[in-house]
């Protein structure tokens, strides 16, 4: 007759042993696939986050450009005289000098504005057309678009004149002296555009030069 000592009776688990070892094997499972999980939705938001401000920064830097070299010009409506430069809190229109490469060369009309699609989003768009005529400012016939940002709010231009800052501009003599663009949940940013020249009128060069006395040597 064999005697079962009590290091015989320990030599496997007994079931609540096991039942216990399954339950902590399974939530150690559990609690790493939650993590591994996590880490992959966190590294992908990290990625979003980064493609993102790439996305804004490069925004940025386009408007910046854009309408930094925006033409201050003018022209006269039945006698008013009218900037080629109009715009409201979501839209700015200007005009600016093309070199030619890739396109013709000439004086352009560019439309930066922001529309609804139905998916909720805010679609940043550019229009830019050849303007020949100053009159046919502000109106496009077949116009160049381009898709330049989208997001969950449009952004925001306000202008800067002789009287404060105002969200909009139009009908005016001169075109603002600073415009600033913001993006949600970023700073904004104020862009100085040029002014217009002034040229001293052609009478009054020709006065100047007849009142100039000759230097005498002596």
């Amino acid at each position: 007759m064999t005697r079962t000592t009590p290091m015989d009776r320990r030599a496997g688990l007994t079931l609540a042993e096991l039942l216990i070892a399954l339950v902590i094997g399974g939530m150690t499972l559990i609690i790493t696939a939650q993590a591994s999980t996590n880490v992959r939705r966190w590294t992908g938001q990290l990625k979003e986050a980064e493609e993102n401000n790439s996305k804004a920064v490069g925004l940025y830097q386009f408007t910046e450009k854009m309408l930094a070299d925006a033409l201050p010009m003018t022209h006269k409506v039945e006698g008013n005289t009218i900037a080629l430069f109009e715009g409201n809190q979501h839209a700015v229109r200007f005009v600016r000098a093309e070199p030619g490469y890739p396109s013709r060369a000439g004086i352009y009309q560019y439309y930066l504005y922001s529309v609804k699609t139905p998916d909720g989003q805010w679609a940043f768009n550019l229009e830019r057309e050849l303007l020949s005529d100053p009159t046919e400012f502000g109106t496009m016939q077949n116009p160049a678009r381009l898709n330049l940002y989208t997001d969950t709010q449009p952004p925001v231009f306000v202008y800067g004149g002789d009287e404060g800052w105002q969200t909009d501009w139009a009908e005016k003599d001169v075109p603002p002296n600073m415009v600033s663009f913001g993006l949600n949940q970023w700073p904004s940013l104020s862009i100085a555009l040029p002014r217009p020249t002034k040229m001293t009128p052609e009478k009054d060069k020709k006065k100047k030069k007849a009142t100039t006395k000759p230097k005498v040597a002596g």
